[in-house]
């Protein structure tokens, strides 16, 4: 499944553990303090929004550098759409790819200029997070099917029962 025209990309951080695995030591309560985003036990899921059908499509990968980022919009973008991201480091090179590439600059406090936002991705953020939310947790091992599963639990929000149900099916027969 490939998206096409206007297309709003961001990431998010979930935490992610080894749930389902034996455990070596218990935890620490608190899970101890780290600076910054503490990114050493979460793992970045990408949201990618078509706007003219409002399709959403989550994507769990290891990084956020900017080779899988790279590598997630050839595989899931037609050329020539319109990108908009956010200003994160690894969406630095997406006009190099052929992509018309378009900013927001949260660091400035600006969060929509006229068409350029992505108000949606970020929408569809809090959806993964409230469908993940009742998961207790996910094990690191099915990211990838877990970001599939909200890809059609975000799905009926946008469109009516039965089309979102072809969503289903398609979401779960592009699996890779």
């Amino acid at each position: 499944m490939r998206l096409k025209d206007e297309v709003e990309v961001d990431e998010a951080y979930v935490p992610v553990g080894q749930k389902g695995e034996r455990q070596a030591r218990p935890s620490r309560r608190g899970g101890g303090r780290r600076r910054g985003r503490a990114t050493g036990r979460k793992k970045p899921f990408f949201t990618l929004v078509e706007r003219r059908s409002r399709r959403a499509l989550f994507i769990a990968k290891d990084d956020a550098s900017s080779k899988t980022v790279e590598d997630m919009l050839l595989r899931r973008v037609e050329r020539e759409s319109t990108i908009y991201t956010d200003e994160f480091r690894s969406y630095g090179r997406v006009s190099e790819l052929g992509y018309e590439h378009f900013k927001v600059k949260h660091s400035e406090h600006f969060y929509a200029i006229g068409p350029v936002h992505v108000n949606n991705a970020e929408s569809r953020n809090w959806h993964l997070r409230a469908f993940l939310f009742f998961k207790r947790g996910i094990s690191a091992l099915f990211a990838d099917f877990y970001a599939l599963a909200a890809s059609a639990f975000v799905r009926p929000y946008a469109e009516s029962p039965l089309v979102s149900c072809h969503w289903i099916v398609e979401v779960m027969t592009h699996t890779y």
